[in-house]
């Protein structure tokens, strides 16, 4: 339905998280431009939609004496697993990863972290390194999902053994651009075809559900607490995740944007009330409003159904 109303040009997604709608867009041709405030989506939508072909990692390679990016790939998964902080809060403390895989995990950041410092790997060879071992960490934790619980017995996917896998750039010969910043900031760069908007909904902060990765993606040690194991001084609370807030948050993203179609994602539970969400968009063009049916968060047994709005606003 968007392509038919703006089939090529520019497509912006500030709040853009691990790149998964950047990447279908820059897919199809569109030139995207992504952005988020935690480090490790910004990571992430390097290692997706910042290059148009894998990275040779040469100097690296070099540094080891070895043959190519597979060899590189093979060393990670072959180096001695290693007890440390992550290991200890995230396997013995609380039950995210097994033993095994803990420590694997841990011996692989803890090697990216030392060619890092030894100079050896460029900004976007480290974080494509990051964001892959946060990917490849992923597949075998013990959640349903986020990180804010780990489940009380051990899933299937968590009895696998981690391997460490590159994340693969997504296939298009339109670029990508990666930010690490504040949606706002992000809008007022220049105009875009197309403007993609879904910003948290509820109170329930990114940052907090995803501290895990956030920790690795800052390469930090901090003091963690709860069965989540949440680092104490987490930040990075979105002005969507406050009732005060959040309506005001919209409309100063869209007063400083520049765009010809409007794609807005939310979901009738949302903090911004739906009537409040029309008000709003009805200033910036004739509004399309697209019913999703989804299933909704839930920590409860019984599945929870939820109401999602697509809203298209052709720019008047």
């Amino acid at each position: 339905m968007v392509s038919k109303r703006m089939p090529s040009g520019s497509f912006c997604d500030p709040f853009g998280g691990i790149g998964s709608v950047g990447s279908y867009f820059q897919s199809k041709g569109y030139s995207v431009w992504s952005g988020d405030i935690l480090n490790f989506a910004h990571y992430f939508q390097i290692a997706r939609l910042k290059y148009s072909q894998p990275l040779s990692f040469k100097r690296i390679i070099a540094e080891l004496g070895l043959e190519n990016r597979n060899d590189l790939i093979d060393l990670l998964n072959s180096i001695t697993p290693k007890n440390g902080w992550f290991v200890k809060e995230y396997s013995e403390k609380r039950h995210f990863f097994t033993g095994r895989n803990a420590r694997k995990i841990q011996a692989c950041r803890r090697k990216i972290m030392a060619w890092a410092r030894k100079g050896w790997l460029s900004h976007g060879e480290h974080a494509v390194l990051i964001a892959s071992l946060i990917n490849s960490m992923d597949k075998v934790a013990n959640t349903a999902g986020t990180y804010y619980a780990f489940l009380k017995k051990w899933h299937r996917k968590a009895r696998n053994d981690f391997r460490f896998e590159l994340i693969p750039p997504v296939s298009s010969k339109s670029k990508g651009y990666c930010f690490h910043e504040p949606a706002k900031a992000l809008v007022r760069r220049r105009y875009f075809d197309i403007l993609y908007l879904d910003p948290p909904y509820n109170q329930r902060s990114y940052a907090h559900y995803y501290h895990l990765p956030e920790t690795l993606a800052l390469e930090t040690t901090p003091k963690v607490h709860g069965m989540s194991g949440i680092p104490s001084n987490i930040s990075a609370i979105s002005e969507f995740n406050k009732s005060s807030e959040a309506r005001n948050a919209l409309i100063d993203i869209l007063n400083n944007a520049s765009f010809g179609l409007l794609v807005f994602h939310y979901t009738d539970d949302g903090i911004i009330t739906p009537n409040a969400v029309r008000d709003i968009l009805c200033s910036y063009g004739k509004i399309e409003d697209f019913l999703l049916e989804s299933k909704g968060y839930t920590t409860e047994k019984e599945p929870r159904s939820a109401k999602h709005h697509l809203y298209l606003v052709q720019n008047a």
